[in-house]
């Protein structure tokens, strides 16, 4: 019996000694839940099964918090912590000299079984940030001058900031005296809702990171330090001494990349995941190779596995773009999004070349061989995204709105380039002004400068970040178009709307001014001709079809739109994909009176009255006899 028991006890052995072995043989690395980590987080995992070291990934795990306590407990091996942040949680006052501030954070952690390697190369701190013209205009240039500010601020900022106790919101606002109003917070993971919110004037002050994707974007200025609040932010692997003794190669693996990024490299990562719509796993493997650290692997079609969207060069600086992929990566997670920027994103929709686009609703319409104007019944809206209003901006000291006769556009086709058409010719103007194709607005800026062109029309959303810095390099001034109100452009093109640009929306702009707006949409391909595969796409069969997408089923646009959170619903001019249409309860069906029907059915009823009480009738007990019928 003894023998028994221990031959078991020895085949549990050898079934749990591998699992066992299995585990420890393997580094688990995990990141907090936003981009930069994610990235390096990969690019340690990447550097790691190079060496031939196993790695399980848990990318992201959690906020620093939880992620310092997992890696004390042993849930996750290493992750990249940064040198500010672990002084902040050790109650640690955080040296100004970044030599100090590493020798500090080392202190800190090593009596925790931890290791702060090498820091990666770049700083990404913690910093506020307004609006570029609302800067200009209060001369905001440093945290200090906030207080200045009469009503309490206004804040912008995410999750985990807020909740910090030593260099969070509510710390700052004590060192600097600042009084804090309304907080909008949002996740750490779609810090693009702070840059909306301080875009849309929602919020006064915004706090952002020093690498964000989109910090040079929106037209934003960022505040001076000027009381040297914030501690040095380096990161580095934060890795369990226990790991290292088990793979003591990681240090110099690791090391690799110590000091290889800088803050405008990883700013130039986080904007190809961010802006991009890159896979952060693939960002972080195409910079190793770039570094020499990992080799160069052959390149795949991307396209293939994922799903395009098109925009304009100038719409890729504002913030629709970042509304619209959201929404797609939301309905779409298995999908790998790339933003494309193109000339005429339409086009390329209609043409297959991919699969979304953000459209204008003068991208429906184009003018048939008479000149009357068409439906383009090639594309459909999916959802709306916002509006863009119609910019002209001229010369302070240039010739007056009458007076014009060369107007710089986008490329022909564009979004400006149609709208000027269609506004020229409902004001009958088509034999005085000349429309001029330019590809880029930094050269319309230098033909407006050099007097090649009297004004630069534009069709972006309104404080859009690339008019905003425009309107900054020189004396320029935003044209008032109530003479096109007064042509009533709209009457004739039902999909353009009067509009105005409020007040203080640009730099210098003290007045309200008149112009007009079109819809944007998320748009998809609408087939000529209903496919008898179905509504799912791409359907591609070399040689017999074509490379094109098929109609947008029906419940993917509907969830895109309730993605994409508009409230408004497609303007009534375009054409709108039937799955965006109201439910509506099924109509009540009447019932035809016909005379004869109703004798046949009343028979009918009567007859099976009549059946079911026979049915049911009580038989006497002893039948009384009846004349004719043989005695007992």
């Amino acid at each position: 019996m003894k023998s028994r028991v221990i031959c078991l006890m020895l085949a549990c052995a050898l079934v749990l000694v591998p699992g066992c072995t299995d585990i420890r043989n393997k580094v688990k690395i995990g990141s907090q839940d936003f981009t930069e980590q994610k990235i390096l987080a990969e690019m340690m995992a990447l550097l790691a099964e190079h060496h031939s070291i196993r790695v399980e990934r848990v990318i992201p795990y959690g906020s620093n918090r939880k992620s310092l306590q997992a890696i004390q407990r042993g849930v996750i091996d290493a992750y990249p912590e940064y040198s500010g942040t672990l002084l902040a949680l050790s109650r640690q006052q955080a040296p100004a000299d970044t030599e100090s501030a590493h020798a500090s954070v080392r202190a800190v952690v090593e009596p925790l079984g931890l290791r702060w390697l090498e820091p990666f190369g770049f700083e990404n701190g913690f910093t506020l940030a307004v609006r570029r013209d609302r800067a200009i205009r209060a001369g905001l240039s440093k945290i200090s001058d906030l207080t200045g500010i009469s009503r309490r601020l206004r804040v912008a900022t995410d999750e985990g900031y807020l909740a910090r106790p030593v260099d969070g919101l509510y710390a700052l606002a004590r060192r600097y005296g600042l009084e804090i109003g309304d907080v909008e917070t949002f996740p750490v993971h779609d810090r693009d809702q702070i840059y909306d919110a301080l875009a849309d004037q929602k919020v006064d002050v915004a706090q952002v990171f020093d690498t964000d994707a989109r910090l040079a974007d929106y037209g934003i200025a960022v505040l001076e330090d000027d009381l040297k609040f914030f501690p040095p932010y380096q990161p580095a692997p934060l890795v369990r001494e226990e790991t290292l003794r088990m793979f003591p190669q990681l240090q110099e693996v690791w090391g690799e990349l110590a000091m290889r990024i800088d803050t405008p490299t990883m700013r130039r990562l986080n904007r190809r995941v961010e802006r991009a719509g890159e896979d952060y796993r693939d960002v972080a493997r195409v910079y190793l190779e770039e570094l020499g650290l990992l080799p160069a692997q052959e390149g795949e079609q991307m396209e293939s596995h994922g799903v395009s969207l098109a925009v304009t060069a100038l719409m890729d600086q504002g913030y629709l773009p970042i509304r619209a992929a959201e929404a797609i990566r939301s309905v779409m997670p298995a999908r790998r999004l790339i933003v494309r920027k193109l000339p005429n994103p339409a086009e390329a929709v209609r043409e297959g070349e991919t699969r979304f686009c953000l459209a204008g609703a003068e991208d429906f319409y184009r003018f048939d061989e008479e000149g009357e104007l068409e439906l383009i019944s090639d594309i459909e809206a999916v959802g709306v995204v916002g509006n863009r209003l119609a910019h002209v901006i001229a010369l302070e000291d240039g010739p007056p709105s009458g007076e014009w006769r060369r107007i710089g556009v986008g490329p022909e086709g564009g979004s400006s380039w149609k709208l000027a058409q269609f506004v020229i010719n409902a004001l009958a103007l088509s034999r005085e002004l000349e429309l001029v194709s330019v590809a880029s607005l930094e050269q319309r800026r230098a033909m407006l400068d050099a007097g090649d062109i009297d004004a630069v029309a534009v069709m972006v959303e309104p404080g859009h970040a690339g008019l905003i810095q425009l309107l900054q390099t020189g004396d320029y001034r935003l044209a008032d178009l109530a003479a096109f109100h007064r042509g009533s452009p709209a009457l004739r093109y039902t999909f353009l709307r009067p509009a105005k640009i409020p007040a203080g929306t640009y730099p210098g702009q003290e007045q309200a001014l008149d112009t007009v707006s079109a819809q944007v949409v998320l748009a998809a391909r609408l087939p000529a001709e209903t496919n008898p595969i179905g509504e799912s796409g791409p359907a591609y069969v070399p040689g017999v079809f074509s490379r094109l997408p098929q109609r947008l089923s029906f419940d993917t646009a509907r969830r895109l739109a309730a993605a994409l959170g508009t409230a408004e619903a497609v303007d009534p001019a375009l054409p709108a994909s039937p799955g965006l249409a109201p439910e509506t309860p099924p109509a009540r069906s009447r019932i035809a009176f016909w005379p004869a029907s109703v004798l046949l059915n009343a028979f009918a009823i009567g007859f099976l009255v009549f059946m079911v009480v026979l049915f049911f009738r009580k038989l006497p007990s002893e039948p009384a006899l009846t004349r004719g019928d043989p005695p007992p």
